[in-house]
Formats: C-alpha cells, sequence, structure tokens
C-alpha cells in the first residue's frame, strides 16, 4: 500500500505519466505493405518512437520487411537484422513502401 502511495505521489509531482503509459506493449495494426526501401540514414528503435532505444541503423537503398504499423501510422515494425521486431518511421522522407500483400 506503501509502495503505490509513492508511486502515485512520484507521478503527481515529477509527471511520470508518459513514461508509464509506454510500458505497455504499443498497439500495432495490420498493413498490406509488406517491404519498404529505405530513402535515407534511418534510426532503428525498440518500440514506436523517438523515446525508444536506437539499436540500429538502415541505410538508404536498403529493403526491410514490414510486419505491421503503429497504431497511429507513424512508424514502421520490422524485423531487426539480427532477429525479433524493431520499429522505423514511417514518413515518406525516411520510407518508401515497395510491396505488397
Amino acid at each position: 500500500m506503501m509502495r503505490r502511495l509513492l508511486l502515485a505521489a512520484a507521478i503527481a509531482v515529477f509527471g511520470l505519466t508518459p513514461l508509464l503509459a509506454h510500458a505497455a506493449p504499443p498497439a500495432v495494426r495490420g498493413t498490406p505493405v509488406r517491404q519498404v526501401l529505405v530513402l535515407a540514414p534511418l534510426n532503428i528503435r525498440t518500440g514506436p518512437g523517438t523515446h525508444f532505444h536506437v539499436v540500429g541503423r538502415y541505410h538508404p537503398g536498403q529493403q526491410v520487411a514490414v510486419t505491421g504499423i503503429s497504431d497511429d501510422y507513424n512508424w514502421w515494425r520490422v524485423r531487426c537484422p539480427r532477429g525479433g521486431t524493431c520499429w522505423i518511421s514511417a514518413k515518406p522522407i525516411y520510407t518508401l513502401p515497395i510491396a505488397w500483400q
């Protein structure tokens, strides 16, 4: 009980609500896009947003397999170079869809 009170106080004082909101798995939508072409240097992230850790980088000309898109349509969920899933920007200045389902 004391722990919950301390957490609630920390949230109220320090505004930690945005940090806690990102603890849940990101919402992902299906997409007919299956592959994108990288148009500019692009960070690979652990989640859909610039506040997530950068775990690598794609370079112009690379083709990346897409497995979904974020709920706000701003981030592609992709296959990471070393396995698993990662996220890259879906902005048209960075990526171009080149293959569909």
